[in-house]
């Protein structure tokens, strides 16, 4: 604790004690000899001066007198305020760092109690109360005057965050132990607004006594073999039973296909329960929950994680099946390859019920490609137009747009899935099916790459790039186009005179290749450039074809084998 200051002894100001001694002979005259007796007469005209003279003495000393009095005054007062502003910062560090400790007592505490209750408290939780007591040890030292301000990182404060936010204080006028507490304090008022206030990212009592319990086996539910787009439901029952309320924070399933509710017991029902909320030991617990096996295949899986104030950690419930498809198909896709914008083709896949089950099916024709059209025919249709067997003929062209085409036939039956929940359009769901169909379709004329990139090259480097050109017009025959070299934007390009393009014929094939060769650009050029080649091919469909050409031109790229400096030659060996 610290001490309170002396007050200054009273001292009498240094231009005092001049003043007295330049006066002390005119005293020691005024006065005479102390000693002899006084003259018989006295003279009043030479006694006048030395009266004055006392009397401006008596003056300087009154003044001397009342500055010493005024300056003890506040000398004594600047002491009082000094040892009040010390008392007070002494008593707040005795304080924070009193309060500190109890909090590292009640942590070390925790930590013992853990330890002593294995069965109740983990290894890892009973580390993490250790670690919270050395932390509130820690910020004693911190708080402490005389552990030479060891400040350190126990609390997860920025070190480097706690000096500026002090040094801001004490420009202020706080002193440096006000400032430092004061400081820490706001830190760790920010830090705990940083914080998550939702009940589910609280950490767990390892000391708590709230249990949830369930029935040996029954955390795990197995539907066996089930149809593709059943939907599954179970009610699995746990219930609260330790010495404490029991809080759920939250029931989370790993897969987007399932679905949990909970309820608990009030006043014999069972009503919806909010995370959070205490549930008092004995009540029942009712979690429903919902597995979906659309698009699902085989077995399938799905666990529910619940989170509670249990120490025991986790509890993990459990669904599982084993799905069968409602629908068999074959093929399950088609696939009509590259074909032309003006041919046709048809293919077929056949689609059956798994068990027999017989139905009728629709096909969704909703935003089908232009020129695809797809029928449906039942192979052994019933009276009432139901079957067990399906074909599904696709034809494609003529009329597909140029490009790849992807489409994905939805067919629907007309049984509802058992369990399901209403459409938005109000209807329930019906067991359906999915293939896909895919094409690469090309116009009459189509090339292999539309760019030709040249990528970073230096001046002078030459290199070539070649595309092909194919005509998928059996009565339009390319032979020998007409190409050029041209601007992006324009027909004249100030670089065209570098590039030189080749047509050479395709044997076997109605294609030519385009071959461009650059034969190196200027060693003024340094940057990008982007150019046009042109191929004049005559179809009244695609008269012309485009293809960009670009790439970058940096002096000194190794993008290319340079071309070697001439020797210089050697200077002529001087005549004797």
């Amino acid at each position: 604790m610290l001490q309170p200051a002396h007050k200054p002894a009273f001292a009498l100001p240094s231009f005092v004690l001049t003043s007295f001694l330049c006066l002390t002979p005119l005293l020691v005259a005024g006065c005479g000899d102390a000693g002899q007796p006084a003259p018989a007469k006295v003279d009043t005209a030479a006694n006048k001066p030395a009266g004055a003279a006392a009397e401006a003495t008596k003056k300087v000393m009154d003044t001397a007198a009342d500055m010493a009095s005024k300056a003890a005054d506040k000398a004594n007062k600047a002491g009082d305020a000094a040892v009040a502003v010390a008392e007070k910062g002494a008593e707040v560090a005795k304080k924070t760092a009193a309060q500190v400790a109890e909090s590292g007592k009640d942590a070390m505490k925790k930590a013992t109690d853990a330890a002593a209750a294995p069965k109740v408290a983990s290894q890892e939780e009973i580390a993490k109360a250790t670690k919270a007591a050395l932390s509130a040890e820690a910020e004693k030292k911190a708080f402490d005057p005389h552990a030479g301000h060891d400040h350190g990182d126990a609390s997860g404060i920025n070190e480097r965050e706690l000096k500026a936010l002090q040094a801001q204080l004490q420009d202020q006028g706080v002193s440096e132990a006000d400032a430092h507490a004061k400081a820490m304090s706001m830190l760790k008022e920010k830090m705990a607004g940083q914080k998550p206030t939702d009940p589910m990212a609280l950490d767990v009592d390892p000391n708590s006594k709230a249990k949830l319990v369930y029935e040996f086996g029954s955390d795990t539910k197995s539907f066996g073999k089930v149809m593709q787009g059943d939907v599954l439901t179970h009610k699995f029952i746990l219930q609260s039973d330790g010495e404490e309320d029991l809080i759920i924070k939250q029931a989370k399933p790993t897969c987007g296909c399932t679905v949990a509710n909970i309820l608990v017991e009030d006043n014999g029902s069972m009503v919806a329960y909010q995370y959070g909320n205490p549930i008092a030991p004995g009540k029942k617990i009712q979690i429903d929950a919902t597995l979906h096996t659309a698009n699902k295949r085989g077995p399938a899986s799905s666990k529910i994680n619940i989170n509670t104030n249990d120490p025991r950690g986790q509890t993990i419930l459990g669904l599982e099946a084993d799905v069968d498809p409602f629908f068999q198909i074959n093929p399950p896709s088609i696939n009509f390859s590259k074909m032309g914008a003006k041919d046709s083709a048809t293919d077929k896949l056949i689609v059956s019920t798994t068990k027999g089950t017989r139905v009728k099916l629709n096909v969704i024709k909703d935003n089908m490609p232009r020129g695809m059209k797809i029928d449906v025919n039942t192979l052994d249709a019933d009276a009432d137009g139901k079957g067990t067997r399906f074909e599904v003929v696709v034809a494609v062209g003529p009329g597909l747009a140029e490009g790849n085409m992807a489409f994905s036939i939805r067919m629907l039956s007309d049984l509802p899935i058992p369990g399901g929940d209403k459409m938005p359009n109000g209807q329930m769901p019906t067991y359906e099916c999915q293939a896909s169909v895919t094409a690469q379709v090309t116009g009459a004329i189509s090339v292999n790459q539309e760019f030709i990139s040249l990528g970073l090259i230096r001046p002078g480097q030459s290199l070539s790039r070649t595309i092909r050109v194919t005509s998928h017009d059996p009565e339009f025959k390319l032979t020998d186009p007409k190409v050029s070299i041209q601007g992006r934007d324009t027909v004249e390009w100030e670089f065209a005179q570098y590039f030189k393009p080749i047509v050479r014929p395709v044997p076997g094939e109605n294609a030519v290749d385009v071959e461009v060769t650059l034969n190196g650009m200027p060693d003024s050029l340094s940057g990008s450039f982007t150019g046009m080649l042109v191929v004049d091919i005559g179809h009244p469909e695609r008269p012309q074809l485009k293809a960009m050409i670009s790439g970058v031109c940096r002096g000194g790229t190794t993008g290319g084998t340079p071309t070697p400096a001439p020797l210089p030659t050697p200077a002529p060996l001087p005549t004797k």
